[in-house]
């Protein structure tokens, strides 16, 4: 029988070489108000976003110009009860380009990065359409965001149409891959596919926990955890693992006992729940503890990875497993934490490695433009297309699939809860021959 493959002490390729400006917290955005970030600092605005159109951008929209600031935008869930997804990595971006500004920008330019509130997880898809139409109506040379696939996905197809480059943090394959097959020339993933990571923890599962009964618990509507549970029953059951029972649940569900009822008459040692917002997660381990299900444990994905879940069920989590997307309390990033400390004190939110996943669009695009030395889309592309490798915040990476427009060799690393913490296991890779 094969073995997982561990990959211990793994060496990041090169320290961030780079620091966050301090800066004081501000209030989070209402929806519907756009920022704009330069050298003289930060303004909102009234976006008045226009009406999606079936036809996308018109001909008679402003064109990216080599002159002038360096428009940039970014879309995130910045209201409601998901904020933390993308007020997190909006706060790091504005702070991160208002450094860039300080120094002289990029090619001499000044960054005019611009942000859009598009709801969380129930945020109706329009929303994203209309401020992707705003942003390359302007002549934005790139769009960041968002991390919703169903919303990415949209986006990609305005972009596309338009010859805007688009680099989001959406984890599923329609994000760089339209319904054809054929990659999005010029959407590129600022993190891992959800099925590549999702696989990985799959096969620890097999190999590492010893080919335990897994009954799998998912949202139906997002095709972000739609694509997580069928990647990991696929795999699970391709190395010969069996999923013993599945039961689904509607988004912004916060009851969960039937299903889990249900679920626990097939005597499963774990619930395979893939979330793309974490209170869900911490729902479902209370109710299960409610139940007496307590041993019962969660495998879970990247969105596992913050503070906040422990604050809300820190003790019933015992025992959970999860893949994420590195260490966050690896000496690569305490710089970055301590400047966040100050927003995290005024908010109350943590800095989490999904907010990290999206900075990682800051630094591709960087490399990207100084890399090809403009800010043309043709050249931006070219740039990303011919590397072998380049710094980013989360991973190391060997460039991009040209097929898939995938980051390569990625790595992953698998926690545990211990103690109402996070306990690091180790980094794999999927398992080879």
């Amino acid at each position: 029988m094969r073995k997982m493959k561990r990959l211990v002490s793994v060496v990041l390729a090169g320290a961030v070489a780079f620091t966050l400006a301090a800066c004081s917290g501000s209030s989070p955005k209402t929806s519907g108000q756009e920022s704009s970030t330069t050298a003289q600092g930060t303004k909102a605005e009234e976006a008045n976003a226009p009406k999606a159109e079936e036809e996308g951008p018109k001909d008679t929209e402003a064109k990216a110009s080599e002159d002038g600031p360096i428009i940039i935008g970014f879309l995130g869930w910045s209201s409601g009860a998901d904020a933390m997804y993308g007020l997190v990595p909006q706060h790091l971006l504005e702070t991160y380009f208002k450094k860039v500004n300080a120094e002289g920008g990029w090619l001499g330019r000044e960054i005019d990065f611009r942000t859009y509130d598009i709801s969380g997880l129930d945020g109706d898809f329009s929303e994203a359409v209309n401020a992707a139409n705003k942003l390359i109506q302007s002549g934005a040379v790139a769009i960041l965001g968002p991390s919703n696939s169903t919303q990415g996905a949209a986006v990609a197809e305005l972009c596309n149409r338009a010859g805007v480059l688009h680099i989001p943090s959406s984890a599923s394959q329609l994000a760089t891959v339209d319904d054809a097959g054929n990659v999005r020339p010029y959407t590129y993933r600022s993190g891992p596919v959800n099925t590549d990571q999702v696989s990985t923890m799959a096969a620890y599962t097999y190999y590492e926990l010893d080919n335990p009964k897994v009954a799998v618990l998912y949202e139906t509507t997002q095709v972000d955890t739609v694509d997580m549970a069928k990647a990991f029953k696929d795999t699970f059951v391709g190395y010969g693992g069996e999923i013993v029972a599945e039961a689904t649940y509607q988004i912004n569900d916060v009851e969960f006992r039937a299903q889990l009822t249900s679920l626990a008459q097939s005597d499963p040692a774990y619930i395979f729940m893939p979330v793309m917002g974490y209170k869900e997660a911490g729902y479902v381990a209370k109710q299960l503890s409610e139940l007496g299900l307590g041993h019962i444990k969660l495998i879970g994905n990247y969105v596992y990875d913050t503070e906040d879940l422990l604050t809300l069920a820190g003790a019933e989590l015992e025992g959970c497993i999860f893949a994420t997307d590195g260490d966050i309390d690896a000496p690569r990033f305490a710089e970055i934490k301590e400047e966040y400390e100050e927003y995290r004190q005024a908010t109350g939110m943590s800095l989490h490695m999904p907010g990290l996943k999206a900075f990682n669009e800051a630094k591709i695009l960087e490399y990207a433009v100084l890399t090809s030395g403009s800010t043309d889309p043709e050249k931006m592309c070219k740039a990303l297309n011919e590397t072998t490798g380049f710094e980013m915040i989360t991973s190391p990476n060997k460039g991009y699939d040209p097929d898939t427009h995938n980051l390569l060799g990625l790595e992953f690393t698998i926690k545990s809860v211990k103690d109402g913490k996070f306990e690091i296991i180790g980094s794999y890779a999927i398992p080879t021959e």
